[in-house]
């Protein structure tokens, strides 16, 4: 099948294109929440250690280790506990004098804020050209259609999908971002 009309036509809409997937987003955004909150919830049961960052001492590593110090506070903002707590897991840099990335709940979150943005994106640029085109299209003409536009990156950078590659953003674009996490907390404990 020749998918030439159809990368035209992505290439030719990209505009209107994104403002459908920010339709879906604004559609989806009580789902999206949810996702959100149970995940953070998830994060929050029981109430996560406390890591401050500390100077190792080792002159092969300057970037540190975490110790415990306590828990986390659930006074604090979702915003603030994304940023500047860490959940304890780590990944190697390969970076020299650098060692360990340690992750903040931030890095957590993005891993599903990105998984998100990907499931309500793709499906709904399929949508958009099966319905202008009056088509129904494969999974394989989709993915070809997809590798011949750049895997979409100008859709998605024109769309709310982009924000969600921050997972602060993402907790905003829900309204969540200020929420203390005693309020995430106490809504899972009263169901």
């Amino acid at each position: 099948m020749d998918n030439s009309r159809y990368i035209e036509f992505v290439e030719e809409n990209t505009d209107k294109i994104a403002e459908y997937v920010n339709s879906c987003f604004e559609q989806s955004k009580e789902f999206i929440k949810a996702k959100i909150v149970r995940e953070l919830r998830g994060y929050l049961d029981p109430i996560p250690v406390h890591y401050k960052k500390v100077d190792s001492y080792n002159t092969y590593d300057n970037y540190g280790e975490l110790r415990e110090d306590g828990y986390v506070s659930l006074n604090q903002i979702v915003a603030d506990f994304l940023q500047n707590e860490y959940s304890g897991n780590k990944v190697a840099t390969f970076t020299s004098g650098m060692g360990w990335h340690y992750n903040s709940y931030e890095d957590e979150l993005h891993y599903l804020t990105i998984e998100i943005a990907a499931e309500i994106m793709f499906p709904a640029i399929q949508r958009y050209i099966e319905k202008e085109l009056a088509t129904k299209l494969s999974e394989n003409e989709f993915e070809i259609i997809q590798n011949a536009c750049g895997e979409f990156d100008d859709i998605y950078d024109n769309c709310v999908a982009t924000d969600f590659f921050n997972a602060i953003a993402a907790a905003e674009f829900v309204g969540i971002r200020d929420t203390k996490l005693k309020d995430v907390k106490k809504h899972h404990n009263s169901k």
